[in-house]
């Protein structure tokens, strides 16, 4: 009986670890900043399979409270535009994760806002951000259709990234690395402590409206009606790793196990 019970708790150990190395949805209507934790070695493989995010924490969702209609668009449920990103840093890089549920893929226009596709803004230079589009602010416009776009940016450049349709789970994955270099200039090291500026939207295309029809986002007016650098979010890089929570998370549970 003894050994069974040993043999239970030993099993149950990977499943206990991994319960507990759960995200914190945060809803990004009210978000203003995001807490970016640090790789650590933590190794992360471009694929769109997310398997190497299972420690991260924070989820930036994007979901009704964000979405905007534009030219008759409609957001009916979560299946039909529901965002979740996740970021994290190293000294070279940022790595994002981002999963995009809609149930109705579209791609029959000519740019990345008319196939369901994705725009973003960062601004490394630090400090507040004024109005009015300069080369410190990198605009990025990408869809599965489209591939990789350079709008804006004195250093715009190359992402390393994977886009995936899983039509069978109403998904669109997206992961990608950009480094330092495309954002600002050559030799630049991100730290703890630093502030980038940051923007996001999702565009929805669907077949009783096709086209930029609408948009959930983070900071959205950054890039709709206008380009508007100053309405920006803020990325922290935080000195937390993506390895020290489940640690201390294993060792409490063991604790509360011994007693």
């Amino acid at each position: 009986m003894k050994r069974f019970s040993l043999w239970v708790l030993v099993s149950m150990v990977p499943l206990l670890l991994l319960s507990n190395v759960s995200a914190d949805e945060i809803n990004a209507a009210e978000a203003e900043t995001y807490t970016v934790l640090n790789r650590d070695g933590q190794e992360i493989t471009i694929d769109a399979r997310f398997d190497d995010w299972r420690f991260a924490r924070d989820v930036l969702v994007m979901g009704k409270d964000t979405w905007e209609p534009f030219q008759g668009g409609t957001w009916k449920n979560a299946e039909d535009l529901t965002v979740r990103l996740q970021i994290v840093w190293d000294t070279e890089n940022l790595y994002f994760a981002l999963r995009v549920t809609d149930d109705e893929y579209l791609a029959e226009g000519g740019n990345p806002w008319s196939n369901d596709g994705i725009q973003m803004a960062i601004d490394v230079s630090g400090g507040e951000i004024p109005p009015g589009l300069t080369g410190s602010t990198h605009l990025y416009n990408f869809s599965i259709k489209d591939g990789w776009q350079m709008e804006n940016g004195n250093f715009k450049g190359e992402a390393e990234i994977v886009m995936e349709r899983d039509d069978a789970l109403g998904q669109s994955l997206f992961e990608w690395r950009m480094p330092a270099e495309i954002m600002a200039d050559k030799g630049t090291v991100f730290e703890a402590g630093m502030e980038i500026a940051f923007a996001i939207i999702v565009n929805d295309s669907d077949k009783d409206a096709p086209g930029q029809t609408g948009w959930v986002g983070w900071g959205s007016h950054t890039i709709v009606f206008g380009k508007n650098p100053e309405e920006m979010k803020t990325l922290i890089l935080s000195d937390q790793t993506l390895t020290v929570e489940p640690r201390s998370k294993l060792t409490t549970l063991w604790g509360r196990i011994k007693r």
